[in-house]
């Protein structure tokens, strides 16, 4: 974001001038605000410490040297660190008025009948130094959604569970930078722990090396059930192998939690001190978090195999968390990524409004166009993710616009035909055929080769029967067989059974494929007169 401040040479000018007026009253000054920001806020040395790297005092150790692009990686990084603080950034935005509040007496004095100007000055600077950290509090809240995601993607692409424990330790090592990682989980009988994966540890410890209730610091995670961290590996009496103190400076871990049961634990090792911030450890809880679902899923899916009977009403309870899933992430996209995207766009054309320059304000206006297309591509990430005109409008107008969507991002035509006479389903229906729809829309742009599809839906009596055609290439034979291992056509026929309905597939080579499916056409106002 340093290129976001492209002032003119004589406003350069002025801050630094601005700023080294400032230098022999910094000192009274910092120690001024520290006082009024830990009062007002709460806040302790790190929070303290990180803000103050955004004020005017940092400002001129840069400026003195003529160092800008460097003094805004300096409010990146912090920006970064404030946000694994969960310091809000209207604190921060507060801060950085305070601490120019106290300087205003001192300028006052200073600039005599410049002083108008110089509060300008200053004001662009705290402006640009502001939109610097909402961009590190948005890169960051990214980042963790991303590591989340590639867990999830990690959980349902890993053919076992053991693939998925290693793929979950490389996703999260890489993400906080440790050397070592392990996971560990209770024995089926008695209280004692095994260690089930790690990554780094290869000779340190036995991979059938096995640990008691509260032995060692491993232990201590399970007994206590709550997330831990050594900053100083080579004094805790908890370390129990001398190999990991010589590998490691500090160590985090959270317990994998199943309900009120801790079912094991999840470290981290690190080759320096490193001690975790807020946002850090609530990430690796929530890591954690995941990797128990995945654990259950895996118990839910051998259980599904051993008692068939159970298959849909179990298919039915994952595709519902599934949901949910979308819709949280739906709603923190929108509740926090999105409110952080509009305030950085405000802030930008405050900016801009207060810049001369021509450049400055072209650059300003390309960064705004940015804002603009990311703010466009989450929400269309949001409308896949619990399309709202699907809860507003109903099933017909979300089908319509997937196909206009699909349409419009890949070329193919898509004819919707619907009769009247479907009305409004029951939510979790409704939601069902959506999602058949989404992906079988979804199969054809990325797969079929077509050139049109059509989607058409009908009612009979007490039944609703959805056909989607196209004219594409047709799928592979073994796609059709029973041990097919076609990921979208066995979740769409999973949601179907779910609701006690019928999947069938027709294709053939070169003369595209028809999907026919049948469900019972529970109306909106029957389930909502059983919910009530």
């Amino acid at each position: 974001m340093s290129s976001v401040l492209s002032l003119k040479d004589s406003s350069r000018e002025l801050l630094v001038e601005i700023l080294s007026t400032l230098n022999p009253y910094y000192t009274d000054v910092t120690e001024k605000w520290r006082e009024h920001v830990a009062a007002e806020f709460g806040f302790g040395r790190r929070e303290l410490g990180a803000l103050e790297r955004l004020s005017l005092n940092t400002a001129h150790s840069f400026f003195s040297h003529n160092d800008l692009p460097g003094f805004f990686e300096n409010v990146d990084y912090f920006g970064m660190r404030l946000a694994k603080l969960q310091v809000d950034t209207r604190a921060v935005a507060r801060s950085l008025e305070i601490y120019q509040e106290l300087c205003e007496p001192y300028l006052s004095g200073l600039f005599g009948a410049r002083l108008k100007e110089v509060i300008a000055t200053l004001d662009v600077l705290k402006s640009a130094t502001f939109v610097t950290v909402s961009g590190a509090y948005f890169d960051t809240k990214t980042r963790e959604f991303a590591t989340l995601l590639r867990v999830l993607d990690a959980e349902l692409a890993s053919g076992d569970i053991g693939a998925m424990f290693e793929k979950v330790l490389e996703i999260t090592s890489a993400n906080f930078g440790a050397s070592m990682a392990a996971i560990l989980l209770r024995k089926a009988e008695g209280d004692g722990f095994k260690l089930e994966c790690s990554l780094g540890v290869e000779g340190l410890v036995p991979d059938d090396t096995e640990f008691e209730l509260g032995q060692g610091f491993c232990g201590s995670l399970v007994a206590t059930g709550e997330p831990d961290m050594i900053l100083d590996v080579g004094s805790d009496p908890r370390i129990l192998h001398d190999g990991i103190k010589e590998r490691a400076k500090s160590l985090w871990g959270v317990p994998l939690k199943s309900g009120k049961n801790v079912i094991g634990a999840m470290v981290l090792g690190f080759a320096r001190p490193y001690e975790w911030l807020p946002n850090e450890r609530d990430l690796m809880r929530a890591i954690g978090d995941r990797t128990v679902m995945a654990i259950e899923r895996a118990q839910m899916t051998e259980e599904l195999r051993a008692r068939e009977a159970r298959i849909a009403e179990l298919s039915a309870h994952l595709l519902a968390a599934q949901e949910d899933e979308r819709k949280r992430i739906s709603r923190e996209l929108h509740d926090e990524t999105g409110q952080s995207l509009m305030v950085i766009r405000l802030y930008l054309g405050m900016l801009e409004a207060q810049l001369t320059g021509r450049t400055a304000k072209g650059k300003i206006r390309e960064t705004v166009s940015v804002v603009d297309r990311t703010i466009e591509g989450i929400r269309r990430i949001i409308a896949r993710l619990s399309p709202l005109m699907l809860q507003e409008l109903g099933l017909v107008a979300a089908i319509r616009k997937e196909a206009k969507d699909v349409a419009k991002a890949t070329g193919i035509k898509v004819r919707v035909a619907i009769n009247e006479d479907v009305g409004r389903l029951a939510p979790e229906i409704e939601a069902a055929i959506y999602r058949v729809v989404q992906e079988s829309l979804h199969n054809v742009a990325k797969h079929a080769q077509a050139k049109s599809a059509s989607v058409q839906m009908s009612r009979h009596e007490n039944s609703v029967y959805l056909t989607i055609e196209d004219d594409g290439i047709g799928m592979p034979e073994k796609v059709n067989t029973p041990r097919s291992h076609s990921f979208g056509l066995a979740g769409i026929k999973e949601r179907i059974a779910s609701l006690d309905g019928e999947v069938r597939v027709h294709s053939e080579k070169g003369k595209g494929t028809r999907l026919e499916i049948m469900v019972p056409a529970r109306l909106y106002q029957e389930a909502m007169s059983q919910t009530a």
